[in-house]
């Protein structure tokens, strides 16, 4: 009988020992906790992005569509809800190209959609707009993000529905 006490007190206590472990991060916390920030590492467009040239390219991130500043950005998500970038090693040549030093651009949020999961939505630095970029999370951990944001061009250029799939690591 002092063995299926002992056995069961023993059990008792690595269930309830495993119970107080760590809990599960969330998007919101491998957002916040780079607080060195994240950087774009690569970018596709689907279907091909269309260039004012004319020109249609896949790969946006290596194929003229964002310059070295623009690919060094940095994204701080802070815990308050604050969007900040920074210039990494590559500067803008002027604010009016680009951004020359760090900057509050916004607001970020996540949220919960039943078909799609979690929804990113924040302003994407190098569109350079005022509006809010609505992107899907597919993946997010302590060594990348990975978003597919859907943007709606209104440029005559490239009149099209774009699905941006970018990945992020995290800045160093």
């Amino acid at each position: 009988m002092k063995k299926v006490l002992s056995a069961v007190a023993l059990f008792a206590v690595v269930l309830f020992a495993g119970c107080g472990g760590q809990q599960q991060k969330t998007s919101a916390d491998y957002l916040t906790k780079q607080t060195k920030g994240w950087v774009l590492t690569a970018a596709t467009s689907d279907p091909a992005y269309v260039m004012k040239s004319g020109e249609r390219i896949t790969d946006i991130y290596n194929d003229g569509y964002l310059k070295d500043f623009e690919r060094d950005y940095i994204l701080i998500f802070q815990e308050n809800g604050s969007l900040i970038v920074k210039p990494g090693k590559h500067v803008a040549p002027s604010a009016q190209e680009g951004y020359t030093a760090e900057t509050n651009i916004g607001t970020w949020k996540i949220t919960t959609d039943l078909v799609y999961g979690e929804i990113l939505t924040c302003q994407i630095p190098f569109f350079y707009d005022t509006e809010e970029e609505v992107c899907r999370i597919v993946s997010i951990n302590d060594k990348e993000m990975n978003l597919n944001c859907t943007i709606d061009d209104e440029d005559p250029a490239a009149k099209a529905i774009y699905t941006f799939r970018m990945k992020f690591e995290p800045a160093k």
